[in-house]
């Protein structure tokens, strides 16, 4: 395995369940967010971001929202239904990169500057291609995630120049990139309910979601975690960049 693989894979262990340190899961298990309130009721909280959708009416698309409902149900049965709050299915999502994140709206001159930047930088003739991602393992952190990850290194490579891409365009190096597709965030501490919730979680840390491929992605200003308001959609195929209306 190439060393751009083992690196990106280690990144994403970061996000998996430890099933040998339920101390340490409790600890990352953390209601310290801004995104939702203790009641699971979504909190405004605004940014950009580069993110690639899940087709409704995919296989994969179907394949998280029977999960989400299962896993919905099955911390509801234990007791703990109020621990996580789930995001709707309209919003599954990958994040490619993010360029700024907020409980304060962004600025409109912010957004249209950072709109025009990531336009020039992908406003260019290149040769088709599409992306392929194999989404598989859940990740039990702040949130509750399907991991994406790559069997090839060419199909990585190419994830990560859009980010690099993003990057110098909109002059930010927030994170790196660490795929993932968020179904919960937790809104308040498990308590000594993270050993059920652990238990609950580990038959499921290795399952198989199935393939994603995307040949287009949406640069889009977010309001909250449900909200995503697209403003540039760039087709990898084509090359070619289709702005909408700003927010």
């Amino acid at each position: 395995m190439s060393n751009i693989l083992v690196e990106y894979q280690k990144r994403l262990r970061e996000r998996n369940i430890h099933p040998n340190d339920v101390t340490a899961q409790a600890e990352m298990v953390n209601p310290a967010s801004l995104k939702f309130d203790p009641n699971g009721k979504i909190k405004p909280f605004y940014g950009l971001t580069c993110i690639a959708w899940v087709e409704q009416g995919s296989q994969l698309f179907e394949e998280l929202c029977d999960f989400q409902s299962l896993i919905q149900k099955e911390l509801e049965e234990i007791g703990a239904g109020d621990v996580f709050s789930f995001l709707e299915p309209e919003s599954f999502h990958m994040t490619i990169c993010d360029i700024t994140a907020s409980s304060s709206p962004s600025q409109l001159q912010q957004i249209r500057d950072c709109t025009q930047r990531v336009q020039n930088a992908f406003t260019q003739p290149r040769k088709p291609e599409d992306i392929t991602a194999h989404v598989q393992g859940v990740g039990l952190s702040t949130t509750i995630t399907a991991l994406v990850d790559f069997k090839s290194e060419v199909e990585l490579k190419k994830v990560l120049g859009l980010e690099q891409k993003i990057k110098q365009a909109a002059q930010v190096d927030v994170r790196n990139f660490a795929g993932h597709i968020s179904l919960a965030y937790c809104v308040k501490s498990p308590g000594g309910k993270i050993r059920t919730i652990q238990k609950l979680f580990l038959p499921d840390k290795d399952m198989c979601f199935g393939e994603f491929s995307f040949s287009r992605f949406d640069l889009t200003y977010f309001v909250d975690m449900n909200t995503f308001i697209p403003l540039l959609t760039i087709d990898l195929e084509s090359g070619q960049v289709h702005p909408h209306e700003s927010p």
